[in-house]
């Protein structure tokens, strides 16, 4: 018969009031003096259930992983040394679930970055950082205690695991001139590292996710259209989605005019010394013409 789980309740006042991310989670812990790593198979002795539940996954008890620097492996290294647990028969010291979820989340994030390093440099750049979630509030498959989100393996595809929470992209996905995403022809994390921001360095990290595949607007050109050499490119494009033409944030003719519009329109319909008013008056859109609006090898007016 197994031995039920019992958490002291002093287990609590293990955990400190504040913790930040990129510390090493044991270190935080005020840990009893006398209590040893005794190995993660040592748990399996009652706790059957949760080794089973691991065993073909990353963090099974039986591939005794350790903690980078430590004598801390696979059920220790989240819930520290379990001699004493063990010698009291379940009812000594241990980090319980009750512990583990009363934790913040820069607290449960250390907890976990300190054997998944490759993120570790990454997180405090990323837009879920201090936002009130932790890792297994998206990795909930990966642990045993309760999370609000429903694993990525239950969608049809990886953006609608997303927008549980990301639920104001759901209308920019569903506009006439959209991203794939919902389609699943493309993916979040095809523009978005949820553990990273854009990359800081170089001309522009924006910019450079969407080039990476957008290359047909990538230059250099001989002629360069100055709004897209100084700004990036949600300043004409919606990135989710748009009601309008090509993403853009507004119509094509009001978009262009924000930028192109001289003293002298209002008289004669000019645009660089240009009539346009014919053109205008047809209700022709500036693309129309002016093509290669990113920039043109072979004219400085972006026409081919």
């Amino acid at each position: 018969m197994r031995r039920p789980i019992l958490i002291a309740a002093g287990l609590l006042l293990l955990i400190p009031m504040q913790a930040t991310a990129g510390s090493s989670y044991l270190e935080q812990l005020d840990l009893p003096a006398d209590a040893t790593y005794v190995g993660g198979e040592s748990c399996l002795d009652c706790h059957d259930d949760v080794g089973e539940m691991y065993t073909h996954s990353p963090h099974s008890p039986g591939m005794a992983l350790m903690v980078p620097g430590s004598a801390a492996e696979s059920c220790e290294a989240c819930h520290g040394p379990g001699s004493l647990h063990i010698e009291a028969e379940g009812d000594g010291n241990i980090i319980g679930l009750e512990a583990l979820q009363a934790m913040d989340e820069n607290m449960r994030v250390a907890m976990c970055l300190q054997c998944h390093t490759g993120q570790s440099h990454d997180w405090d750049t990323s837009d879920h950082v201090n936002s009130g979630i932790s890792c297994a509030d998206c990795h909930g498959d990966q642990v045993h205690f309760a999370v609000k989100a429903t694993p990525a393996g239950d969608y049809r595809n990886q953006a609608e695991f997303c927008i549980q929470c990301h639920s104001n992209q759901v209308a920019d996905f569903r506009m006439p001139s959209r991203h794939r995403v919902l389609e699943g022809q493309m993916s979040c994390n095809d523009c978005h590292d949820p553990h990273a921001g854009f990359e800081a360095t170089g001309w522009n990290g924006l910019n450079d996710t969407c080039l990476e595949c957008h290359t047909e607007v990538a230059g250099p050109y001989v002629f360069e259209h100055e709004a897209v050499t100084g700004e990036d490119c949600t300043a004409c494009h919606k990135a989710h989605g748009s009601m309008h033409d090509k993403l853009l944030t507004q119509d094509g003719n009001t978009l262009c005019m924000q930028c192109h519009y001289g003293a002298d329109f209002e008289g004669g319909f000019n645009i660089g010394d240009q009539a346009h008013a014919g053109l205008l008056g047809m209700e022709a859109r500036c693309y129309d013409c002016h093509t290669a609006v990113h920039g043109s090898n072979v004219d400085h007016t972006f026409r081919n």
